[in-house]
């Protein structure tokens, strides 16, 4: 098969399929607008169409603009499918430059983040999702809530396939201290942007300090707001119980979740947070927000703790509890990688996909 998959370079699925596609011995070509450099794959080619530092607020014109560049490098591949995860920006290059038959995935932000956008600039896009997808030949979504979204806005529900991308078990194996008889080591995956909340986790170690709790957390991930909340950690008197890292080398996950306790996201929006998996095929505990996206992974009480968005009260209370549950602590571990293994394998999930793909290169509908 001859693929040809448009997405962000440094995205954290980009190399997964570049290195599963290569292993498969199909023909592949990436098509990137962002970091012409793929980390941890050799021998791919790769063709860079966008501009470095890349800045997709700044530079949304070029997902049109480079159409005619795009449509000329899959001819000259000879593309027989083109791949294309997340819909907005990929996703609409893609289903105007293929004439080929075109996946799309929608990955979550593209579809369900339309937080501070009302009235005409909530229609846009809406028309701009039913557009790609009606162009489309197939839509993958991450999770129920997007299908759900997708197929709100027009989206042809035959069309979709609902299944997330998952977690590479072999790459992020149960940690074999976890969990320890005392936890303190409290850990967040996520990006120090506006979705992501960063400042509700920040409130509530302000809390867990107030408490006398002994604890470090780290935060580890870059993004526009990272100086911000490092600002807001020092005045809060949490220099000493925060770490932030900035941006890490995705191989540097697996160790830092091994040397972690508990997982918090406080997202107010998600497709499949494929960091939450990672966390959770580890065996750290996970405290998450109350989100469609997280609800069919977490069983409150069970397998993890929910608490409501931007409830900074309401994550400290589950951070103590989780933090003092041992018991709740390891029979979460076990319930977890289970359903992982059944349900959010990557290797699978990624093989669910690319059979789709050769399906339609061969001309087979169905």
């Amino acid at each position: 098969m001859r693929i040809a998959m448009l997405a962000h370079a440094n995205a954290p699925w980009t190399p997964h399929f570049a290195r599963f596609f290569k292993q498969r011995g199909d023909d592949f070509l990436l098509i990137t607008f962002a970091a012409p450099q793929l980390d941890g794959v050799e021998g791919v080619r790769i063709e860079c169409v966008g501009r470095e530092p890349y800045d997709p607020d700044a530079r949304k014109h070029q997902f049109i603009t480079e159409v005619p560049r795009v449509r000329r490098l899959l001819k000259d591949f000879r593309a027989e499918v083109v791949y294309a995860p997340y819909m907005r920006s990929n996703g609409l290059t893609a289903v105007l430059a293929a004439r080929v038959p075109v996946v799309v995935s929608a990955v979550g932000t593209d579809v369900l983040n339309t937080s501070g956008r009302g009235g005409w600039g909530r229609r846009v896009i809406e028309r701009i999702l039913r557009f790609i997808s009606d162009r489309s030949t197939i839509v993958h979504a991450v999770s129920p809530a997007i299908e759900a979204e997708l197929v709100r806005v027009g989206a042809d529900r035959r069309k979709i396939l609902t299944f997330p991308y998952g977690v590479d078990l072999d790459q992020f194996p149960p940690g074999p201290d976890i969990p320890r008889p005392v936890a303190r080591r409290l850990l967040c995956t996520r990006k120090h942007e506006t979705i992501y909340d960063i400042g509700t986790i920040l409130d509530s170690l302000t809390r867990l300090k107030k408490n006398g709790r002994d604890f470090h957390c780290t935060l580890a991930g870059g993004g526009s707001l990272l100086d911000t909340h490092r600002r807001r950690a020092e005045e809060a008197g949490l220099t000493d119980y925060v770490t932030f890292t900035g941006n890490l080398p995705h191989a540097r996950l697996p160790g830092l979740l091994h040397e972690s306790d508990v997982y918090i996201s406080a997202s107010l929006s998600d497709g499949t947070s494929v960091s939450l998996l990672e966390a959770i095929a580890t065996g750290v505990f996970p405290v998450v927000s109350r989100i469609p996206a997280n609800e069919p992974w977490i069983e409150d009480g069970r397998t993890g703790l929910l608490f409501e968005p931007g409830r900074a009260d309401q994550l400290a209370a589950a951070l103590e509890t989780a933090l003092d549950r041992l018991d709740l602590r390891q029979s979460a571990k076990t319930i977890n990688r289970a359903k992982l293994e059944q349900e959010a394998n990557l290797p699978r999930n990624m093989e669910r996909l690319a059979t789709v793909m050769e399906r339609l290169a061969h001309g087979q509908a169905d």
